[in-house]
């Protein structure tokens, strides 16, 4: 990669890592209640079983605290496997696959634009950040990382995402739709060299919210961005 994109992927990384260190605390903050829920949870099944209080103190309470400690370890070891250095491989992996031209102009939008950072901590390591300027965008999300070219595009739009279940109600066996975030849905022209690569490609963000923020970049900070979403 060139000099001027490394300099950009070199002050990402020192904003990066400021907002993996704030996020890593914000996910231990949690540990002593997940640890004490677990040791709750199981005295608590104790006595709903009917087990005696002897019977509570030698068997539900050791199972509880062995699963506080066992969620501790998770923890410990989740903080232990992500890295600054692992991202950065991630975005270089990405902007190493575009054309130099486009690593320059890249780079050379750097001032005008905006970012957003998202705090997925049920479901990734990572901090998710989304980068929208007037010619490239970039979303980094969990080690997946992505660079969305403005002039490829023709539609904007959002979609729900769902998952299907099923269980089972009495006798009954239900399936049902449940949702699992929402998607920013970039539609590009055809012809396009995004376009050769897949007609679509989508942003998924956790909720509404985090797409709220998406569109609020994309309008400041991107003027063909906003001319596509209209009136969303």
């Amino acid at each position: 990669m060139g000099n001027d994109i490394n300099r950009w992927l070199d002050a990402e990384m020192q904003d990066f890592a400021k907002d993996l260190k704030a996020y890593n605390k914000g996910t231990m903050k949690k540990l002593p209640l997940w640890m004490a829920l677990c040791v709750i949870g199981m005295v608590t099944l104790g006595f709903v079983v009917g087990a005696g209080l002897s019977t509570v103190l030698t068997l539900h309470l050791p199972i509880g605290l062995g699963l506080a400690a066992f969620v501790g370890l998770c923890f410990w070891l989740q903080g232990r496997s992500v890295s600054v250095k692992k991202a950065r491989a991630s975005y270089e992996k990405a902007l190493s696959a575009l054309p130099p031209q486009d690593q320059a102009a890249f780079a050379a939008q750097a001032p005008q634009c905006g970012q957003a950072s998202f705090a997925n901590r049920l479901t990734d390591k990572y901090p998710a950040r989304l980068t929208i300027g007037p010619e490239y965008w970039l979303y980094f999300r969990d080690l997946g990382c992505q660079v969305y070219r403005v002039a490829d595009m023709q539609r904007l739009g959002a979609r729900q995402e769902t998952t299907r279940v099923g269980y089972s109600l009495g006798e009954t066996r239900v399936r049902q739709n449940l949702g699992t975030g929402v998607s920013l849905v970039v539609g590009y022209r055809d012809g396009t060299a995004s376009a050769g690569k897949s007609p679509e490609a989508t942003l998924y963000l956790d909720n509404a919210k985090q797409l709220e923020e998406a569109y609020a970049l994309i309008r400041r900070h991107c003027p063909k961005g906003q001319a596509l979403l209209g009136g969303q």
